[in-house]
Formats: C-alpha cells, structure tokens, sequence
C-alpha cells in the first residue's frame, strides 16, 4: 500500500502538494527512515544546484530508501525541477512504483506546467489540489503496487511437479503460501529467505503456470 505521495520542489525543497491514502503509523516507521528521506532530499537539491550554476543538463534521478517497515522512493523530474517522492509498504513492488511515478510526473507537466512558473514566483499551490485525483486515479488508490501471488493448482498436482523435478523443495514451500493473502516480502519472513530468493522463486513459478502475480 502507498501511504503517501509528496511533490517537492526540487528548487527550495517546498512543498507543492500531498496525496495521502492511508495513515502510517509512526511507531512502524524505522527510527533511521524519515531522517534518511530528509537527507537525500537535501543531497538531490544540492546536486540541482550544483549543475544549474555549472550550467549542465540535468539528468532524472531515482533514490530508493528500504527499511524493514516501509520504503521510500524519490523520483527528480528535470523537465519541471520537482521531486516526487512516495512512502509505501516495504513488501510493495518498487519497480510499479517507480513505473507509476514516471506517470505522475508527465501527467503532471501537461496539466502544470505554467502553473509551476507562477508558484515559483508566488508561492500559490492552490491550481495543483486538483492533481490529487490524478494521483488517486493512478496509483488505483495506492493499491497498484501491492503484490499477492495466487497459486493455480492444487497441493496434490504441486507434489506431483515436485517429484518431477520441476520445481525443487523451497520453491515448492514457496508456491504452497501464495494463498492471495501473503505478499512476497511476508513469504520471506515466514521461510526465513530474502527477499531475493522468493522473487526468484515467484519468476520460476509464475513461468511454470503454477502461480499468477
């Protein structure tokens, strides 16, 4: 779930405009987390200065910050020098999220383009409230990243293709929890594997037709 979406002017590091879908509990945001958001906002803007006095071109930048409860992903849109940030789950898809992001930002550019020349001259956000709904709209509420594999055949078949050789031990106690209610981050913690090891599995599995994602 994507609790929130900010969008941070890459200039002075304001804050054009919020989109919040669900209330992040403080005490399951990791002590470091929100410090190392703030400090790599601070890094990206220094850098935009940087290059602007230095009078080069800006390339797009993309920060993903994970910790065990939640990550974080900033986005820096040259074209209109904003920072699009999100605040998600830890067990969310981040490459969707950043797939999205990229969304956001052109839709973005093509509704508020002026309307990022007149903030930055009088710091009015009032035209950009309307954005929300864009935002909404294109996270599905904030629900787009969320990933629940669902197994598509039954325990018996599944230790028939086990015996087969086709899939090996863990990737059958992999396919076994992709009940549709445990995402891939939860598997892990349940198998005590990494993250990498399920993704892994999942790709060999969803290949197989033995689980849909």
């Amino acid at each position: 779930m994507i609790y929130k979406i900010y969008l941070i002017d890459g200039d002075n590091g304001i804050s054009i405009l919020e989109s919040t879908f669900k209330k992040l509990k403080e005490n399951k945001i990791d002590d470091d987390l929100i410090p190392g958001f703030f400090k790599e906002i601070n890094k990206i803007i220094d850098y935009i200065q940087e290059v602007m006095a230095k009078g080069k071109k800006e390339n797009e930048i993309i920060r993903v910050i994970e910790s065990e409860s939640a990550t974080i992903i900033i986005y820096y849109y040259p074209t209109l020098h904003i920072l699009f940030c999100s605040i998600s789950d830890a067990d969310d898809d981040s490459d969707k999220i950043i797939e999205v992001m990229h969304t956001i930002a052109n839709r973005f550019n093509k509704k508020h383009h002026s309307d990022v020349k007149i903030f930055r001259n009088t710091n009015e956000k009032i035209s950009f409230k309307t954005f929300s709904a864009d935002i909404e709209n294109l996270t599905h509420n904030g629900q787009i990243a969320e990933v629940f594999p669902i197994k598509l055949i039954v325990k018996n078949v599944l230790e028939k293709i086990l015996n087969m050789g086709m899939i090996s031990d863990f990737e059958f106690h992999v396919a076994l929890l992709c009940s549709g209610n445990n995402s891939p981050l939860k598997i892990s913690r349940m198998l005590g594997k990494s993250k990498m090891e399920i993704a892994e599995a999942l790709k060999k599995l969803k290949e197989l037709d033995i689980i849909k994602i």
